[in-house]
């Protein structure tokens, strides 16, 4: 009787899961990770519903995240050293992202900006006085971080910006200083994988989807380093339902109400 339970456990878990999988929306949690050259990662949390496609066996096709998932976040000093330039990071939040070729072929990804604005601080104080001020995506322009396109920022020092769309790649960006040219891998990179580690079948409730993106921030700076790299990692995690986790509660109930149901008829 026990083992007839189980199965049956087992089973209605099994289907609620490939629902899950095969519907058009995955919830999910996750992080959206900032870093412009050599200062400090700027995290930030988020949750959602993601739309989905598969192939009808798990394996993600296409995925739109909602805007305003992640953020909004203010007024975050990530560098308060004195003697160093510092930097000040406002994300209001994410704009709608849409992401094609997850899994399978070369590496997919899409456009997703960002609305906020980036402080580079010359000078130490509560006000963050600045040379310029710039925005991660331009108000009505095709061009922004995680979008694509060139654009420019003028100040005490100018600055030009050339974006690229999120990748499930890894992209390898070339910086030029004054010594030498280096390549830089954007690391950890992207991926998409499943329950099962390295697998694609990533719609599904514990599959786990990472893009990156980077831009290349050119500067009139003389002496130091003229370029230098801004990148992004977004990480989504797919949670289970919550109808999904009422089932395995109601499944384990029912075990150990038959269990002690079992035990009293000895």
């Amino acid at each position: 009787m026990r083992r007839s339970v189980i199965v049956t456990l087992v089973g209605l878990l099994a289907v609620g899961v490939a629902g899950s999988a095969s519907a058009a929306t995955l919830d999910f949690t996750g992080t959206l990770s900032l870093r412009m050259g050599t200062y400090p990662a700027f995290v930030v949390p988020g949750s959602g519903t993601a739309q989905v496609t598969d192939d009808g066996s798990f394996h993600l096709l296409s995925l739109t995240l909602p805007g305003g998932a992640f953020g909004p976040v203010t007024s975050i000093m990530m560098v308060t050293y004195v003697s160093t330039p510092s930097l000040r990071l406002t994300l209001t939040g994410n704009l709608t992202g849409s992401f094609g070729g997850i899994s399978g072929g070369p590496p997919g990804g899409g456009p997703m900006g960002l609305q906020g604005l980036a402080k580079i601080c010359l000078f130490f104080g509560p006000s963050c006085s600045a040379n310029i001020s710039v925005p991660l995506t331009p108000t009505g322009g095709g061009a922004g971080f995680g979008i694509g396109g060139t654009r420019t920022a003028t100040g005490a020092v100018n600055l030009t910006f050339q974006d690229a769309p999120w990748t499930i790649g890894q992209p390898v960006m070339t910086i030029h200083t004054p010594n030498s040219t280096i390549s830089v891998p954007v690391l950890p990179g992207g991926f998409a994988h499943g329950p099962a580690s390295l697998t694609s079948s990533t719609a599904q409730p514990s599959g786990v989807v990472q893009l990156v993106t980077v831009s290349k921030v050119f500067t009139t700076l003389t002496g130091v380093v003229p370029e230098f790299p801004t990148t992004g990692i977004l990480t989504l995690h797919f949670v289970p339902e919550p109808g999904t986790l009422l089932l395995l509660g109601f499944g384990v109930a029912g075990l150990a109400l038959h269990g002690r149901r079992k035990r009293g008829g000895r």
